[in-house]
């Protein structure tokens, strides 16, 4: 059996231990954690398009093969008890948990593997993950209890892959009776049948989502009776709500930290993300595909200052594109780009653009005219889309700040590839998220970033298991993403977990990733 890749293995200790040891008290069983979601979750079934509300609850239902340890940042076993892989990386053997039972009674098998994963290959599904499985050839079960997936091309990510949502099992006897994985429209919205450590018990869409204890949860029975998901598109009525006690974990704005300072009922817990806030154009509109203006807007943007700003005392400014604690993984050749709005104009000027009598940039009659995107509730986007507006325009932009709901317009946007420019943020948890992010055909590839050389040293990094080579792949690309411009990493981000001192056995780390593991945490006093 291949050895494991370690996702960001040295991460805990970069850190000084980034996620939290479990409490040293003895796990107490009893009572329900309630978990605020910025918006309401557009799908239940984990396969389907969807955000981050979405992830967040269906990680609580539904078992991916593998997972990444909240806890340790080690990729490990799941719903798979093990697997293994052939000398060339092109065969797969996941072996499925004996003991692994969906909501409604029914063992868990390779049938309901092979099925999930089919529907994901399959393009008339539209799954999240489809570009994940390009390359498998043929999935084919061995028994009730192993599946064996044939890839046309070699793949020493495939076993990291399968731990990053959007691959979690569906069970096969509830979907085969659709046509298709949308058409289970009351499964997917209201009661979905997963085999994760809680399942649906109400739901109330655009309110809140009642779950309770998987008594049969192949890890063992949560601790916790129940989990209550609550639909709070604001970020200040997020902390009153914690405040209140009405809420007992939220993450947090620094900005927002001194309102639950002091209180006896409110712990908060620092961590960093491996995400990066980044503004993103989209390559597919002309106004943008120019290097030289791509350039120029980088070095219009006084990073430090919005940093500071927008996020006192958390965070960091790079233009690498992996988190500084990935220390595995060693520094591009680069040099950090300071705010030079003299050389933004500059560059401006030898695109061909010229200032009009309005102070407007102009080039063949055309002003130098875009929108940004910003997801209403997000506090510190918000903020930075003002920011980057009043930059922009200082070097002779006409730009229009444009929010949306993040469920509804800003999402619909942003799958569709429609928005000009967009602010969002970017996560690092594994190297496969270069591919993810700056492939050509990568699923996360929002914003339709293109180039031959980094997809051949992609498809390089794939085909070895050799951790050096990732490391040196991973160098590489990085400097000519640097060189590029795919995106602007606005800043890396330091976050705050804020939750009820009751609460306890929580990982230090975003709580999307924390809930595959939500069967560890418990509350003190019951």
């Amino acid at each position: 059996m291949r050895k494991q890749l370690a996702v960001l293995a040295s991460l805990a200790l970069s850190l000084g231990g980034l996620a939290q040891a479990q409490s040293a008290e003895q796990p107490q069983r009893g009572g329900t954690v309630q978990i605020a979601l910025q918006t309401t979750p557009g799908s239940l079934n984990p396969v389907l398009p969807a955000e981050l509300a979405s992830n967040i609850i269906n990680w609580t239902m539904f078992s991916p093969l593998t997972v990444v340890n909240p806890y340790t940042n080690q990729l490990e076993p799941y719903l798979a008890e093990r697997w293994e892989t052939n000398a060339n990386l092109t065969e797969w053997t996941f072996y499925i948990r004996r003991n692994a039972f969906w909501h409604d009674g029914r063992p868990v098998t390779s049938e309901d593997v092979k099925f999930t994963f089919d529907k994901i290959r399959d393009p008339e599904e539209g799954a999240n993950n489809l570009p994940d499985f390009r390359r498998v050839r043929e999935i084919r079960t061995v028994g009730p209890y192993a599946v064996k997936i044939f890839l046309t091309q070699p793949d020493a990510f495939l076993d990291d892959r399968l731990s990053l949502g959007g691959s979690e099992i569906l069970p096969r006897h509830i979907f085969s009776q659709f046509r298709r994985l949308r058409d289970a429209t009351e499964y997917n919205s209201r009661t979905p049948i997963g085999s994760g450590p809680f399942k649906m018990k109400r739901a109330v869409p655009g309110q809140f989502f009642e779950l309770e204890a998987n008594p049969q949860f192949f890890l063992g029975r949560p601790f916790l009776d129940g989990l209550v998901f609550r639909v709070v598109p604001d970020g200040n009525t997020r902390v009153t709500q914690v405040l209140a006690g009405q809420l007992d974990w939220i993450e947090m704005e620094p900005t927002q930290i001194r309102a639950v300072q002091g209180n006896p009922r409110v712990k908060t817990t620092n961590f960093d993300t491996l995400r990066y806030q980044i503004f993103a154009w989209n390559l597919k509109n002309p106004l943008f595909q120019d290097l030289k203006v791509r350039e120029a807007m980088v070095y219009a943007i006084d990073r430090r200052r919005l940093l500071q700003t927008v996020t006192p005392g958390f965070g960091y400014v790079d233009d690498a594109f992996v988190p500084k604690a990935v220390t595995w993984i060693p520094r591009p050749n680069i040099q950090f780009r300071e705010f030079n709005p003299q050389r933004a104009r500059q560059l401006l000027a030898e695109a061909g653009w010229r200032t009009n009598a309005q102070g407007i940039l102009e080039k063949d009659g055309k002003p130098f005219e875009f929108k940004i995107l910003v997801d209403r509730g997000n506090t510190q986007r918000e903020q930075i889309g003002l920011i980057l507006q009043q930059f922009f325009q200082d070097i002779g932009m006409k730009v229009t700040y444009d929010v949306a709901e993040r469920g509804g317009r800003w999402l619909q946007e942003t799958q569709q590839g429609t928005f000009e420019t967009r602010l969002a943020e970017f996560l690092m948890p594994n190297v496969d998220w270069m591919q993810r992010l700056f492939s050509s055909v990568g699923q996360n590839n929002s914003q339709f970033y293109s180039n031959p050389r980094v997809d051949n040293l992609l498809a390089q990094m794939r085909a070895t298991s050799n951790r050096t080579q990732h490391a040196n792949f991973m160098r590489q690309i990085q400097e000519e993403l640097y060189a590029t411009f795919p995106n602007i990493p606005l800043y890396y981000m330091e976050r705050i977990l804020a939750t009820n001192t009751r609460l306890q056995g929580f990982p230090a780390a975003n709580i999307k990733d924390a809930m595959p593991f939500i069967h560890r945490v418990w509350l003190r006093g019951n």
